[in-house]
């Protein structure tokens, strides 16, 4: 029998996204809903973002940029790093299925921490590659577990701080340990920080300060979170320029659109409403937090715009809440049977949830 697909395919499994607000509003006959499952901003974008996407809409179009010019020149001005450091990709899971096609192939290992983000394993598989799984220490990326699964095959590390979905953080000297451990011929360190916009502890390492020294290091971020840009896709990456040289190569032409390039470039001009988005968070990720622990619900201390509440019974603290218009991620598709993942919310929201939980 002709065999089409290919084999790698067989053991994935489809991202689960879940159903689109406005089905899940038909369902509950068409009662408002509240996302705090997909870790949105809950200020959405910035009025300066959506006057930029109304003036672009007529030039829809034209081709975009397919290097995203622009962006990356004003990123790098941000950042203080060089345009040719940088890459925007369609969303950061963009980037991460760009890694695995330029430097992963069958034989290669790429240490994962387990559980962690999906796509990590996905494009690893994709490739032909073995992921190697390190468990959490609890909540905690297990820095010492990963050097012990370190081989001559090891072609990679992943690494999330904030952790998703555990919220928590790799500290400064435990990270630059773990790197100056790797050698003098070090794998490739993948850093996502896709919720480092919400950190406020003063141990949180800046990744593209950590550049400087570690060449192999490719450092993950987003514009979907802290700039409200979820819905039109836009990450980027910052590492060597070698690095950026060899996942161009693999990159679609035309990969972010022209909308998307308007509306992060409106986003860097307005650090007013990314500094709102920060102080909100921080300020409401406290409260909810203290709020929780004192209803005697455990949760890891959170860095992110999220926090990972283990509640009894979670199946049906989900269901309720869905039931009375909040969303929240139930634990179990991620990896924490009896926990919730909750993302941050307005406080009238965060009320609510307390209430109904």
């Amino acid at each position: 029998m002709r065999r089409i697909w290919r084999t790698a395919l067989d053991p994935i499994v489809p991202y689960a996204a879940g159903k689109s607000l406005e089905a899940l509003a038909a369902e509950l006959g068409g009662l408002d809903l509240v996302r705090l499952s997909a870790n949105e901003n809950p200020l959405g974008p910035s009025p300066h973002v959506v006057e930029a996407v109304r003036r672009e809409a007529a030039r829809v179009h034209l081709y975009p940029d397919g290097g995203s010019t622009a962006l990356r020149e004003a990123l790098a001005a941000r950042l203080g790093v060089g345009p040719d450091r940088l890459i925007v990709g369609n969303g950061a899971d963009e980037l991460i299925g760009l890694v695995a096609l330029a430097a992963f192939e069958p034989g290669d290992e790429v240490l994962v921490p387990h559980p962690s983000f999906e796509p990590y394993t996905t494009g690893v598989a994709l490739a032909g590659a073995t992921a190697v799984p390190s468990p959490l220490a609890g909540y905690d990326t297990d820095l010492d577990d990963m050097r012990r699964r370190l081989t001559p095959r090891t072609k990679a590390v992943i690494l999330c701080s904030p952790h998703n979905p555990a919220a928590t953080i790799v500290r400064r000297g435990p990270l630059g340990a773990f790197l100056a451990a790797l050698g003098a011929e070090p794998p490739l360190v993948v850093l996502d920080e896709a919720y480092a916009d919400f950190c406020d502890d003063p141990e949180y390492p800046d990744g593209v300060a950590l550049l400087r020294q570690h060449p192999r290091l490719l450092v993950l971020r987003t514009f979907s979170k802290i700039a409200g840009l979820a819905g039109l896709r836009v990450g980027y990456a910052i590492a060597s320029a070698e690095t950026v040289d060899r996942l161009n190569r693999v990159r679609a032409p035309y990969n972010v659109n022209r909308l998307a390039q308007v509306a992060a470039r409106a986003a860097l001009e307005d650090p007013e409403h990314w500094e709102r988005t920060r102080k909100l968070v921080i300020e409401e990720r406290a409260w909810l937090s203290a709020e929780l622990t004192r209803r005697g619900i455990a949760h890891p201390p959170s860095q992110a715009n999220f926090l990972l509440a283990r509640v009894p019974d979670a199946g049906a603290a989900r269901e309720r809440l869905f039931r009375a218009g909040i969303l929240v991620r139930d634990g179990a598709g991620v990896g924490f049977p009896g926990h919730l993942r909750i993302s941050v919310g307005l406080r009238e929201t965060n009320e609510r949830l307390l209430a109904l939980l």
